[in-house]
């Protein structure tokens, strides 16, 4: 069982861009669903946009809440992704994509 495939993020000032690709393997499947499997949100938002405002902002202290997160699209083995940014103090908004379709959003808020 594979983790994400993170690419390089590219960073200009408040706003952030991390490609990441979706393995067949991912240890995330496991259980989630058999037979159907999709990215679980808490994985979307703990290993994909934690992660990826980390990687970009690595001055961040740890998440204190969630903000408007929503799931709006299933992620599936083999998914392209791109994961965009906005920081704005504290907060890190970020949106996932598969291609051109919004996959899930929200804000991450850290102390």
């Amino acid at each position: 069982m594979r983790d994400f495939e993170l690419g390089e993020i590219t960073r200009e000032g408040d706003t952030a861009t991390l490609p990441v690709k979706v393995p067949e393997d991912l240890k995330f499947f496991e259980g989630h669903f058999p037979g159907d499997p999709i990215v679980p949100g808490v994985a979307q938002v703990v290993a994909l946009a934690e992660a990826g405002a980390r990687l970009g902002w690595p001055d961040l202290g740890p998440v204190a809440g969630l903000r408007r997160v929503k799931f709006t699209r299933a992620i599936r083995p083999g998914d392209a992704l791109t994961l965009r940014f906005e920081r704005k103090g504290e907060k890190v908004g970020f949106r996932i994509a598969k291609g051109e379709h919004e996959a899930s959003r929200g804000s991450l808020v850290f102390r």
